[in-house]
């Protein structure tokens, strides 16, 4: 899916559906990525026996622990900016504004 960077300029329905795919993507990445990598890392740090587990073993599975968190951090911002995009707008149907919470 194409996800555009100006969440803004898309209709309602459209930021809806890439939110929805975005959190869906974040979720089977959380489960399906992140969470076996950093499980085979806490497994991995573990061992204290330095051949069963050598320096290298464990800076790869911590560098593909920090790619699965980067790749997350991605998804998570792109998500956020799509759901405040979408309550912004909703607040703006709904009559409601940023300018009415601040006048409280």
């Amino acid at each position: 899916m194409q996800i555009k960077e100006d969440a803004d300029n898309l209709p309602l329905v459209e930021r809806f559906h890439t939110a929805e795919y975005l959190a869906r993507e974040l979720s089977e990445h959380l489960r399906q990525a992140f969470l076996p990598r950093l499980s085979e890392l806490r497994s991995a740090s573990k061992i204290y026996d330095p051949e069963a587990v050598t320096d290298q073993a464990m800076l790869d599975k911590m560098l593909g622990v920090l790619k699965a968190e980067e790749f997350a951090n991605d998804v998570f911002a792109k998500l956020s900016r799509y759901l405040e995009s979408i309550e912004r707008d909703l607040g703006r149907l709904h009559g409601l504004s940023d300018d009415d919470d601040n006048q409280e």
